[in-house]
């Protein structure tokens, strides 16, 4: 089974059939044939974690081994360079606009949460007078 289509059906079949062995012995309350699927199905999760692993660490020592066998030093990113021209440091006039902007945006966004709590406010059926609260003596 080395074509990985056929590993990855292999493995949906098995799946599904813990699966459904799971579901059918809850169903019949088959409690040991639960226990039974489930370890199954926790072991092989086991062994596609650790031939996972194993794998890998396979790969790592091959390509290392490959890297020092060809004499190729590793490839290394050259560092950015510096850019040509910088933009210009902002102003206090700058600041100021970007802060106004934000506050406008959360005024709105406020606004429009707001008007859609009132509206489903308005939408709510009312069964009876409505409760009295309390208001706040600060307002």
């Amino acid at each position: 089974m080395s074509n990985p289509r056929l590993v990855l059906a292999a493995g949906a079949l098995v799946a599904g059939l813990l699966t459904l062995l799971l579901v059918v012995g809850t169903w019949q309350e088959q409690w040991v044939l639960v226990s039974l699927a489930a370890g199954v199905f926790g072991a092989l999760i086991l062994v596609v974690q650790v031939d996972t692993w194993r794998r890998t660490r396979t790969l790592r020592n091959y390509l290392r081994d490959e890297i020092r066998r060809s004499g190729a030093q590793p490839v290394v990113a050259p560092a950015p360079s510096a850019p040509r021209h910088r933009a210009p440091a902002p102003t206090q006039d700058d600041v100021l606009g970007v802060v106004r902007v934000m506050q406008a945006q959360y005024t709105g966004r406020l606004d429009r949460m707001q008007t859609t709590l009132e509206h489903a406010l308005a939408q709510l059926p009312r069964s009876g007078p409505a409760p009295e609260h309390p208001r706040d003596p600060g307002e």
